[in-house]
């Protein structure tokens, strides 16, 4: 049996390959997609490397899962769905169309906040794209910058450059939506979020929604989250601020901007085979994900690989997250651009296994290079001693700690065949 986790260097973003099946007929997942330019120094080379080594006319993509609709995940996909969109309109036989993907999984921005949120996308980019090469266009940036400031909101230029983020990711979606249903009408796709359907229609991807495990192509996932109190009230606090002419959707915007509004709606799901078990987190705060696993009633929060949320970020985790949620292998998806993996939320990882605790960090980059960037945005002056993560390794490492530190092996083998492309 095959069962391996591929953690992909993906600059600050996430962009994972899940491999299972039997060794005669593999199965391949792709678990978010990166930003920028991912899905062209990382992603597709790497896809294409597996069809070439496994001899194949075609790499079948069981699914792709768009966890949320941040930039550092989707464009990915987004890119991926283009090209398979634009072979399907210049009609180019099979064996130019080197990869296919049966499954979308991806709740949009108006599957989260309803209608209304994509009448105010398509007022304020009526006129202007919201992404430009993967970024906030600068000219809706300023136009929200300008409506907070006439608001009175506190650190405008701040909060609509991250206003700007989620309108990009919604367009970004709205793409994606697009080259999916077109792919869809050619069937040579399922259904938008198959086999998470209702009444055989696409539903949104949600804990209570899709409670019970599925099985796709032998893979069985069960969703833990988003919760659907929590897009419930989205939607309910988007609809009041949208309606109250006092308030503007800017406003609504930025009180979410913390991360809350696209990370509260992260696709979090446990995936198996045979007895082995991943969590995916996406950018999911870390009470979120163990009050989703504790109501699907998993009781068993050891894990064989846990993807650390939001790239360890110390904002979307707290101490009792490791104390709760234990795993074999963390896997660190960051480049330190944003100072991410933040050295608090690794430390908290560390102190909360203690010194007996054997198990691997894995990160998408060497630690040297992760501290060069980290240093660079550091908020304070930096301090070797406070701020490295190579250093804390060090010092953990000389007082006894097991753990092992893995930045240049980034497959995580757990069945009892190993991939060989």
């Amino acid at each position: 049996m095959l069962f391996t986790l591929e953690a992909l260097p993906a600059s600050e973003g996430d962009c994972l390959l899940l491999h299972w099946g039997k060794k005669t007929s593999p199965k391949l997942a792709v678990i978010d997609g990166g930003p920028g330019q991912t899905y062209e120094k990382t992603l597709l080379k790497r896809l294409l490397q597996i069809r070439e080594n496994r001899a194949v006319d075609q790499l079948d993509i069981a699914f792709a899962m768009v966890s949320h609709v941040d930039l550092d995940h989707i464009t990915g996909v987004m890119k991926l769905f283009n090209v398979l969109k634009k072979e399907e309109e210049m009609q180019l036989p099979a064996g130019d169309r080197p990869l296919h993907v049966a499954r979308l999984w991806h709740n949009t921005f108006n599957d989260i906040l309803g209608d209304d949120a994509d009448a105010y996308y398509q007022t304020l980019t009526a006129s202007f794209q919201a992404s430009v090469d993967g970024k906030p266009n600068p000219t809706i940036v300023e136009k929200v910058e300008a409506s907070l400031k006439a608001n009175d909101a506190e650190a405008p230029a701040e909060t609509a450059y991250d206003i700007g983020l989620i309108l990009a990711g919604h367009a970004e979606g709205r793409t994606l939506r697009d080259s999916q249903a077109f792919l869809r009408k050619a069937n040579l796709t399922s259904r938008l979020n198959s086999p998470f359907l209702k009444d055989d229609m696409p539903t949104l991807i949600s804990s209570s929604r899709t409670p019970a495990p599925q099985d796709v192509d032998g893979l069985e996932v069960q969703v833990v989250g988003p919760l659907d109190d929590d897009i419930e009230k989205l939607q309910a606090d988007f609809d009041v601020f949208i309606k109250d002419k006092k308030l503007s959707a800017e406003a609504m915007l930025a009180a979410y901007k913390d991360a809350s509004l696209p990370n509260l709606s992260s696709i979090v799901c446990v995936v198996g085979a045979g007895k082995r078990r991943i969590l995916l987190t996406g950018d999911a705060r870390g009470d979120k994900i163990i009050e989703g696993l504790a109501r699907a009633k998993i009781t068993d929060l050891h894990f064989d690989v846990v993807k650390a949320p939001h790239h360890g970020s110390e904002h979307n985790l707290a101490p009792d997250f490791f104390k709760t949620i234990t795993a074999d292998s963390y896997v660190f998806s960051a480049n330190g651009r944003f100072g991410n993996p933040d050295r608090p939320a690794v430390e908290w990882l560390i102190e909360a296994r203690g010194k007996a605790a054997k198990y691997n960090i894995v990160l998408t980059y060497p630690v040297g290079k992760l501290d060069e960037r980290r240093k660079k945005v550091a908020k304070t002056k930096w301090k070797e001693s406070r701020d490295s993560l190579a250093v804390l390794f060090k010092e953990r490492k000389a007082a006894g700690f097991k753990f092992k530190v893995v930045d240049d092996n980034r497959l995580i083998e757990l069945g009892d065949s190993k991939i060989e492309w």
